[in-house]
This record gives C-alpha cells, sequence and structure tokens, in this order.
C-alpha cells in the first residue's frame, strides 16, 4: 500500500532525503537554503555592531570600520543583514505549522466523513479562498494590531484553507482504498483511520504543499514588514531594512540589495525543493490543486 517516501523511521526519510538531492532542484535549493540557515544561525554571532545601535554617521559607504557601509539612521549595515534572516524565516515556518496543523484536520475529517459536515466545511473553505489573502490579513491586523503573533496568526488563518482543501480532496480520493475499508470493518476509531491510515499515505502532498506555503509565507510576511503591518522598526529584519532605506537605492543601494537578493534567494530555495519533492513522489501525490 504505501511506498518507501510514506513510511515512517528513518528509512523513508533518508530515501527522500536521497531522492530530492538526486534532482537539480532540489540540490541547488538545498544548498541556498543551507546557506541562508547558516547566515540566520551565525549571523548573530559574526555581526560587528550592535544591529540596533546607533554609532556612526548616517549613509556611509563601504569602509574598513563598516564594510557595507552604514543606513540612513548610522547603522551598520553588515550587522543588520547578519542578524535579520531570524524573523524572516521564523515568522513564516510558524505561521506554516499552525496552518497545516488546522488544515490537515479539517481537511481530513471533511474528506473521510463527507455528507453534511463535508457540504458545510467546503462552503466555508469557499468563502474564506474567496476573499483576498492581502485584505483578509490587513482586517485582522486591524482589528487586533501589529506584532509577530499576530502576523503568525493572521497568515496562518489565511494559508489553513488552502492546506485544507488540497487535503480534504487527497483523503477523498484515499477513502476508497481496500485498507481503510478493512480498518472501518475492523471498528477502528475515527482518529486511527485518519492518523495511522490515511494521513501516512497523503504525506507527499502534505509535504509539496508545506513547502509551497512556506515559499508564499516568506514573501508574504517580508511583504507586510516592509508595509510596516509586520516586524516593528527598528528590530532588525530584511523586510524592515527594504522599507526604512528605499529612499537611498540609487546613492546607497546595497543596504537595500543585500536584503532584497537574501529574501529572493529564500524564497526561490523553498520552491525549487517544493519542485523536486514533485518530481521525487511523482504519481504518489494524490491530487494537488494549485490555487
Amino acid at each position: 500500500r504505501p511506498g518507501p517516501s510514506a513510511r515512517s523511521g528513518g528509512s523513508g526519510i533518508r530515501w527522500t532525503i536521497r531522492r530530492l538531492l538526486a534532482t537539480p532542484q532540489g540540490l541547488v535549493g538545498t544548498a541556498l537554503l543551507a546557506l541562508e540557515l547558516l547566515i540566520v544561525i551565525l549571523g548573530p554571532f559574526l555581526a560587528p555592531y550592535n544591529p540596533d545601535g546607533i554609532g556612526a554617521a548616517p549613509v556611509q559607504g563601504s569602509s574598513a570600520a563598516h564594510l557595507l557601509g552604514t543606513d540612513t539612521y548610522g547603522r551598520d549595515v553588515l550587522s543588520r543583514v547578519l542578524v535579520g534572516g531570524g524573523s524572516v524565516i521564523v515568522l513564516p515556518l510558524l505561521a506554516v505549522i499552525t496552518s497545516v496543523l488546522i488544515g490537515s484536520i479539517v481537511g481530513l475529517v471533511s474528506g473521510y466523513l463527507r455528507g453534511r459536515f463535508d457540504a458545510v466545511v467546503t462552503w466555508v473553505l469557499d468563502v474564506a479562498l474567496a476573499v483576498p489573502t492581502y485584505l483578509s490579513v490587513i482586517v485582522i491586523i486591524a482589528g487586533f494590531g501589529t506584532g509577530q503573533v499576530v502576523v503568525v496568526t493572521a497568515v496562518a488563518a489565511v494559508y489553513a484553507p488552502y492546506i485544507a482543501r488540497v487535503l480534504r480532496a487527497a483523503t477523498q480520493a484515499i477513502a476508497p482504498r481496500d485498507y481503510i475499508l478493512a480498518a472501518r470493518a475492523r471498528g477502528e476509531s475515527l482518529r486511527f483511520i485518519l492518523f495511522r491510515e490515511i494521513l501516512p499515505n497523503i504525506v507527499p502532498t502534505l509535504l509539496v504543499e508545506i513547502a509551497l506555503r512556506l515559499t508564499y509565507a516568506v514573501i508574504f510576511i517580508a511583504s507586510l514588514s516592509y508595509l510596516g503591518l509586520g516586524v516593528q522598526p527598528p528590530s532588525a529584519n530584511w523586510g524592515v531594512m527594504v522599507a526604512e532605506n528605499r529612499l537611498l537605492l540609487l546613492i546607497h543601494p546595497i543596504v537595500v540589495i543585500a536584503p532584497t537578493i537574501l529574501i529572493g534567494l529564500l524564497a526561490v530555495a523553498i520552491n525549487l525543493i517544493a519542485d523536486a519533492l514533485t518530481i521525487v513522489f511523482g504519481d504518489q501525490i494524490t491530487e494537488r490543486i494549485m490555487l
């Protein structure tokens, strides 16, 4: 029934990693992601100055004291670049994890039970998906204020319906299989059937969806920080850096280009991994809905 990628334990993980790195997209994406993670992990220890400290004249060019110069407030650009990636990775990851927890439960239960419950859930999902993503997040932030917790909650709330809809379709394709019917005949509980029989067999679909949503979340949350709705100044954040120094693009471009490139490379890396997962799992992906 399940293929090697759906097995639990180290063998399934090792099989997936080997197949992932065997594809050009997976190899390049993993290398880029590893580089970004090194910057995020080691950056705070390598930063030569306090990233929020004002210790020099503003808008200085590259020098021995400040390799990438200073920003519009006189803060060291290199230090802010090295420290500013943490929230760019952590906040989207938390948002996607939260949306996966909610969307997976809703999608599994709805896809398996069907009937009136599924009809109501489908109607709610259709209504939620009809509202533009940015509008939904802005309304939530307007109601509850800015802050990292609010941003994570808002992004998770708007992405959960997408994941629920994909897993609902995947569950409906798995539910008629013989081993599911056998589990029902044995009198297994709903939780056992959903999480021991169905979920392991739609893991490929879920992994691809997680990678895609993480790509979108990185760009989305960085955009919110740029608009002043996400991480707030003076916190070191790549999106905030672009917003604070956008007027310096022509006279001191590195302060805008450096964080922009890092955000772009992070999104590209995760997207390449998503493409590689699609290639690796191939026909094991039950059904994938692009929304």
